[in-house]
């Protein structure tokens, strides 16, 4: 079997900076009726597409990012973090502005109270991600299509992913740019992007995994035409669904770049899910923890 310490998997998607704003709530404002956060804390993650590095990194695979900024200094940010996952990174100056969600939470409650977007979703030049990424040279195990509908995957770009054979492409959708995707490996839509491409006729995949929240994933084989695989979620207590779509298609990628079936991968990748929501922040799965699911389903890595 392959080791995860031998696979590389390219990431290519729209990339962005999740800035955290942490403090107690013990009061309402006497200027409007809304809370007071006073901050004990503040931090900045790798988010979008920058979350998938983060996963796969930790898992142990050897990744390469392809992605979109500008010269402010959120994009200084993203790339001192990026080097700090030790990925290899190909980031293009195509963003009129680098994307920023910041989250504010109550910490006593380990709630999100608010979140601030700061983005430009201009379509970015795909020629200029093309250039770079032919410039790497690297026999990809997976690639990673992460679309956030940030402007950064367009019907170009995907063209050229497809180059790489589009059974190694695996896709967390956005459902209006599901024309172009083409047939990939797999896509990984929630509930709400699933329902969106069912009905528009837009979900060509040779696996389709639909993440349903509380309600678990299905998984339909649209290889040889065969039905659906209901997985029931793991009782947990939900405290935080962010980046659990990515800690997903994290999984899904590394399983699959194992050869591990996609329906053990879905009840491995089901597992983690079940770890991600109940932490606070977006967080990544833990090496141990994916390896304690591989071993559930008895797959080593020795």
């Amino acid at each position: 079997m392959k080791k995860i310490q031998n696979l590389q998997i390219l990431v290519v998607g729209d990339i962005m900076l999740d800035k955290y704003i942490v403090g107690d709530v013990e009061r309402i404002s006497p200027e409007a009726p809304v809370p007071v956060v006073k901050v004990i804390d503040q931090y900045s993650t790798l988010g979008g597409c920058g979350n998938v590095v983060r996963n796969l990194s930790e898992l142990g695979a050897r990744v390469f990012c392809a992605a979109s900024i500008t010269n402010d200094w959120a994009g200084e940010i993203i790339q001192e973090k990026l080097e700090e996952s030790r990925a290899t990174s190909c980031l293009v100056w195509g963003s009129k502005r680098t994307t920023v969600k910041t989250r504010i939470i109550a910490d006593q409650r380990k709630v999100q109270m608010l979140r601030i977007d700061r983005e430009d979703i201009s379509p970015v030049n795909e020629q200029f991600v093309i250039d770079e990424l032919e410039t790497m040279e690297q026999n990809f195990d997976m690639i990673v299509v992460s679309d956030y509908g940030k402007g950064m995957i367009t019907w170009e770009l995907m063209e050229y992913l497809r180059n790489f054979g589009e059974d190694k492409i695996i896709i967390d959708p956005k459902p209006q740019n599901a024309p172009y995707y083409g047939r990939p490996l797999m896509l990984t839509p929630n509930k709400k992007e699933w329902i969106q491409m069912e009905m528009e006729d837009q979900c060509d995949a040779e696996f389709i995994l639909v993440t349903e929240g509380q309600e678990g994933m299905t998984l339909y084989d649209k290889r040889q035409g065969i039905g659906k695989l209901k997985i029931p979620a793991n009782p947990v207590e939900v405290y935080n669904v962010s980046g659990a779509g990515d800690s997903v298609v994290s999984v899904m990628a590394v399983c699959l770049a194992l050869d591990i079936h996609p329906e053990k991968a879905a009840r491995i990748a089901n597992q983690c899910a079940a770890y991600v929501v109940t932490q606070t922040g977006t967080t990544v799965v833990p090496k141990n923890i994916f390896i304690e699911a591989l071993e559930y389903y008895n797959i080593t890595q020795s």
